[in-house]
């Protein structure tokens, strides 16, 4: 007979659809995109004419465009992972909670860098928030396809395309900590721009091993 924690796990704990889930980590995902403005405001006793006053909110403009893309890739690829994600249990919900917790941490240190742009301190906590971010997603992915929740049509290059792409964020975030530590804290926020093209090679690497094990296998095995 299954006993009482056994049935608790696999009624409580253990479920077949993700509806639930994904539509509450939309919900902190937009709150957190909202609250990313609030440190877009006209001064109370505003000196000068309005382009002035545009003019210096130039790095807090910065810092809202950048967090904003940042959380909106991460929900993108949120958003894609639970198309394939058909199932949860508990650890799962636990990720995918770690990572919103980091979502809504975000316009905290985005508040940081509008004000003290290229400081040490401010570029150092953001780089390593947005990082963590990168590391999250990448932890929920991993374990959702080592447990059996994803989707069978996700095959095995597939998975390993989706993890390096995954890491090419905490690889270039957490890669400017030390410039920014030892060197300069503007410098570290120039090199974030890194990420594009470190995520393009990351593709084009794994992608290419692809099509090298395809031509490798044997036709029968091609066909299938």
């Amino acid at each position: 007979m299954e006993d009482l924690r056994a049935q608790y796990k696999r009624l409580f704990v253990t479920g077949s659809n993700t509806e639930r889930l994904v539509f509450f980590s939309d919900a902190v995902f937009a709150i957190a995109m909202t609250l990313l403005v609030i440190d877009l405001h006209v001064p109370e006793d505003p000196t000068g004419d309005a382009l002035e006053v545009i003019t210096s909110q130039v790095g807090g403009f910065f810092a809202y465009a950048l967090s904003f893309a940042i959380i909106a890739l991460n929900w993108m690829s949120h958003h894609r992972k639970f198309r394939v994600i058909e199932s949860h249990d508990g650890t799962l919900m636990f990720l995918d909670l770690a990572l919103l917790f980091v979502v809504a941490f975000v316009p905290f240190p985005t508040s940081l860098l509008s004000t003290f742009g290229g400081e040490r301190a401010a570029v150092v906590l953001y780089a390593f928030t947005v990082g963590l971010l990168g590391v999250l997603q990448f932890a929920i992915w991993t374990y959702a396809y080592r447990k059996g929740f994803v989707s069978r049509d996700v095959t095995e290059p597939l998975n390993r395309y989706l993890r390096v792409d995954q890491l090419s964020t905490p690889i270039v975030f957490w890669g400017t900590i030390p410039i920014a530590l030892f060197w300069d804290g503007t410098v570290a926020m120039y090199a974030w721009f890194l990420l594009f093209p470190v995520g393009w090679i990351g593709g084009a690497i794994q992608r290419r091993i692809a099509r090298n094990a395809d031509a490798a296998s044997p036709p029968e095995q091609q066909r299938r």
